[in-house]
């Protein structure tokens, strides 16, 4: 009965899960803030709209770090970060 619970939770959650675990990987707080999210649109009586609402502002993020990922608060260049691939590293 488990397994089966667990097969049918993966086949319809799939697509949050994989979002969980990638989030999770590069900074719990924005795993706990994603979770917060999902838990808020479940429980509270006006979900459907705040997950409407959170997936016109997603989307509206989305475009912006696409169309000009220089003016978004916060957001880094990976390659920016450490030390440089052509720098010889001291023994």
């Amino acid at each position: 009965m488990g397994a089966e619970h667990g097969l049918y939770c993966v086949g319809c959650c799939w697509g949050l899960m994989l979002v969980l675990f990638a989030v999770g990987v590069m900074s719990l707080f924005w795993m706990v803030a994603l979770a917060a999210v999902v838990f808020a649109e479940k429980i509270l009586p006006y979900g459907l709209t705040i997950s409407r609402v959170l997936a016109v502002a997603f989307v509206a993020l989305g475009v912006w770090v696409a169309v000009a990922p220089g003016s978004v608060p916060g957001l880094t260049d990976p390659a920016s970060s450490g030390p440089s691939m052509n720098m010889k590293m001291n023994p």
